[in-house]
């Protein structure tokens, strides 16, 4: 049996913890864009009910939009996960978001230690087995907008094709996670020697300013282990 879920909360307090990154929908009026999860939501809370529609279908969401034109917020509970954030917006000039799928983070495995390697410099990671150079070339924390932007280079040094899976990136910073709220990359895969640049942004991660003990993690298809390379400030040219 479908249900519609129109909820208005007009604050929502996180107090107490990081709020989660947001997703953008991007809405058409007289179309609908599905968002899956792994799990069954429990609770919706809009920020505008009386220009968005959102209705329950098993594990998914159907969102609609009422108005040509609207934005709004909207938090999504579960049982188990935490809860995420989604950003709504509506135009006539939208490409609607027709079908997301969001599936459980896998965590990646620890990277394999290189150890005597006289080759690798600061600001960089070099992997002889994997065949890769990854570098964090530039760093830049935006206090007023608490924005992590990161500016990188992944250089294949093997006649294989490197296949990083852009979806699973992360920082770690001890015991933490974070993932990216933007990505930008020239290519998806890394050709036999040849080079890409990419962009990560990660929206208010709770990360010291000066990047110490924070690591990157990139993991790779078809390999067990994942890249990383540490973005501490003064490893970074």
């Amino acid at each position: 049996m479908k249900m519609v879920i129109l909820i208005l909360w007009s604050v929502v307090s996180m107090a107490g913890q990081m709020p989660p990154t947001p997703f953008p929908v991007f809405l058409k009026a007289g179309f609908s864009s599905v968002l899956e999860f792994e799990e069954t939501p429990l609770r919706v809370v809009l920020g505008d009910g009386q220009s968005f529609q959102v209705e329950k279908v098993d594990h998914s969401l159907v969102v609609r939009t009422l108005t040509p034109y609207a934005a709004s917020n909207m938090f999504v509970y579960f049982k188990d996960v935490e809860a995420r954030l989604f950003v709504l917006t509506a135009s006539e000039d939208a490409t609607p978001t027709y079908y997301k799928k969001f599936e459980k983070d896998i965590p990646p495995k620890p990277p394999v230690k290189i150890e005597n390697h006289e080759s690798q410099k600061l600001g960089e990671k070099i992997e002889p087995k994997l065949g890769y150079i990854l570098r964090v070339l530039h760093s830049d924390f935006d206090a007023k907008k608490d924005y992590l932007t990161l500016e990188c280079e992944l250089q294949s040094k093997s006649q294989q094709v490197i296949k990083p899976l852009w979806n699973l990136v992360r920082l770690s910073y001890q015991s933490k996670t974070f993932s990216p709220f933007k990505l930008w990359s020239e290519r998806q895969e890394v050709q036999k020697d040849s080079r890409i640049k990419f962009r990560l942004i990660f929206a208010k991660p709770n990360l010291p300013r000066n990047m110490r003990e924070v690591i990157l993690i990139i993991p790779l298809l078809g390999h067990e282990n994942a890249m990383s390379v540490s973005i501490e400030k003064e490893k970074i040219k």
